[in-house]
């Protein structure tokens, strides 16, 4: 058994404090030596409750590191146990201390997006939610349901998905008004108000408001047959259909009415997932994880944090179903019920389709932790396999690569991407633009090499496990005399070359031939073409900034964004030249036009 280390006879404060706990109800919070808040708890009795942490031998391993740290306390006392409930979920709310249970929300699912506030309401999927007066639709679990959806509601009520100012002035709409899939707003050939009923219907159908949907599009349907609109009202009963087959499609197999949230948990290396399934009015409309760090086991305790974390942000359904019974139950729900209004029914369920969906849930919370989790077991044992065929000190957690990429020795530029535990850590790539522009992989590399670890020696970072170089022995020596003139001899090296995959190390003219169907390989494949797409799009990007500068901004009257669209319109600059005058008033007007179309008659020869 773990010893419990205290503070207890180093800290006369923490000493008195406990001496001098009351009986009542309240809130208790620790802070450690600095003062820093680590915990808030609230107890029905504060001196039994706080004395337990310091007298109880079983704890788990995250309260013992909390009481290992705890130095001072300081409680609030409270007239009941619900008002102490309140006050200790606002505290957590407002300071979010380290060792309370925090929900860490899957935030990698997408939205729909219904700009409801805009006169001309677009739909589209966003994985950002903003407080802009928009409707947010999801979060959809796969992410293909989100886009799927987006697509349903251009295709059904021909909302626009472009984000152009609609300001009446443009002389053609774009090819979704001819396909059906956009009633062009930005042509004037549909009115605001016209529009907004596309919306109105739209937002119905994100909702899965069916019936009240069925009974406007009806409505409609009958009102432009009564006014022999025959080729609308045709639309209006496709739509209808069309709808109806989604929702039927849609319907979760329950007839169960009453809203209520599902959550099944799994458990695995110290993390729990916890899955929710929303079922609304009969039908299920969104799923939501949350990971949580440091857990044993997912009992009651847990439980009744992540439902207090969960209800103090989100409305509270009629009926919340788990896989075992909360701590203090009945306080829980008195408090649940002062947030909604009414008490929720909190239960396990015992048999029937609320077992299944239950255990749904659980299955999804499984998945969702072998899908994050399980492959940083896999990636551990490639990197040890890394480690074994370099003959590494240690498994390389962290690798960085460099590649090279230029055109003819124009636009030459050099990236490192970082690799972190087999995974890459994209916010910590970086790209290099070279000081002297030359057709010298060699040279680049060396520079490029000496930027980055002489940058990182200055701001005193670390370094990293292990320096990946794109390419051969030439490319492997110039990066090693780089980081030798930095006094880095001691990092570990290797380059890749690609053609036949062969691996070279230091000291050794003769390559390792690691098997082409090794995971080693495959990561160090990996690595390198992430180095060379990361290098070779930010050259592409100087190339194109390169030709927009030099031939199209050179038009007279012809800036920046006339260019911009012109490109955009046409591709490129031979497809500028080539385009018609009437073709060029479309993208950027006639007077633009017409110059553009005077200088790609003066480049004819």
């Amino acid at each position: 058994m773990a010893v419990v280390r205290t503070n207890i006879d180093r800290s006369p404060a923490l000493q008195r404090k406990l001496g001098d706990l009351p009986t009542q109800p309240g809130v208790y919070l620790y802070r450690d030596q600095e003062g820093e808040l680590l915990y808030v708890g609230k107890a029905k009795v504060l001196r039994n409750r706080v004395r337990s942490y310091f007298h109880t031998k079983v704890l788990d391993a995250k309260t013992r590191r909390l009481v290992a740290r705890i130095w001072d306390l300081e409680f609030i006392v409270c007239a009941t146990e619900l008002e102490a409930l309140v006050l200790e979920n606002n505290l957590i709310r407002e300071h979010r201390p380290p060792y309370n249970i925090m929900l860490r929300d899957d935030k990698s699912y997408p939205y729909v997006k219904l700009t409801w506030k805009d006169p001309y309401p677009q739909v589209f999927v966003t994985r950002k939610v903003r407080k802009d007066g928009s409707l947010y639709f999801g979060p959809f679990f796969p992410a293909s349901t989100a886009y799927r959806t987006a697509e349903l509601a251009y295709r059904f009520f021909q909302i626009r998905d472009c984000d152009i100012d609609i300001d009446g002035k443009r002389g053609r709409a774009c090819m979704k008004y001819q396909l059906h899939r956009c009633t062009a707003p930005c042509i004037a050939a549909v009115t605001q108000e016209a529009y907004r009923e596309q919306a109105k219907e739209a937002r119905l159908f994100l909702e899965g408001k069916r019936d009240e949907l069925k009974t406007r599009l009806e409505a409609a349907m009958w009102a432009a047959a009564e006014n022999a609109a025959f080729e609308q009202a045709a639309q209006y009963r496709d739509t209808l259909a069309q709808v109806d087959a989604w929702f039927n499609r849609q319907k979760a197999a329950t007839v169960d009415q009453e809203d209520t949230d599902y959550y099944g948990s799994a458990v695995l290396d110290g993390r729990a997932c916890v899955h929710r399934l929303e079922m609304r009015e009969g039908r299920m409309v969104g799923r939501r994880e949350y990971v949580l760090e440091d857990v044993e086991a997912f009992d009651g305790a847990v439980l009744a944090e992540v439902l207090k974390r969960v209800y103090a942000e989100e409305p509270v359904p009629a009926r919340i179903l788990v896989e075992t019974e909360p701590e203090d139950l009945e306080l829980l729900r008195e408090w649940l019920g002062g947030m909604r209004g009414a008490r929720p029914h909190v239960a396990v369920p015992q048999r029937g389709e609320k077992v299944e969906l239950l255990a749904m849930a659980q299955e999804n919370a499984r998945l969702a932790l072998e899908r994050k989790f399980e492959p940083a077991r896999l990636n551990q044992a490639v990197l040890e396999g890394l480690q074994a065929f370099l003959g590494l000190a240690r498994p390389p957690r962290r690798m960085e690569c460099f590649d090279i990429s230029h055109g003819q020795g124009r636009e030459v530029v050099a990236s490192c991407v970082v690799f972190t535990d087999g995974v890459p850590d994209r916010k910590a790539y970086r790209r290099f633009k070279m000081t002297n522009e030359q057709n010298d992989d060699f040279a680049n590399m060396a520079e490029a090499v000496g930027r980055r670890y002489r940058r990182m020696l200055d701001e005193g970072r670390d370094l990293p496990d292990l320096v990946l170089i794109d390419g051969g022995l030439g490319q492997l020596h110039a990066a090693e005399a780089a980081l030798a003139g930095l006094g880095l001899d001691q990092l570990e090296r290797a380059s890749l070359a690609k053609k036949e995959e062969l691996v070279f190390r230091p000291g050794s003219s003769e390559p390792l031939r690691i098997p082409r169907t090794s995971p080693v390989l495959q990561l160090l494949q990996r690595i390198r073409d992430e180095a060379h797409r990361f290098a070779i799009t930010y050259h592409r990007m100087l190339r194109a900034k390169r030709t927009l500068q030099t031939e199209l901004t050179t038009i007279p009257g012809v800036g920046q964004a006339t260019a911009k669209k012109l490109l955009q319109a046409f591709g490129s600059v031979k497809g500028v030249k080539e385009a018609g005058e009437e073709a060029l008033a479309g993208a950027v007007g006639k007077a633009a036009a017409a110059k553009v179309r005077a200088w790609a008659q003066a480049q004819e020869p």
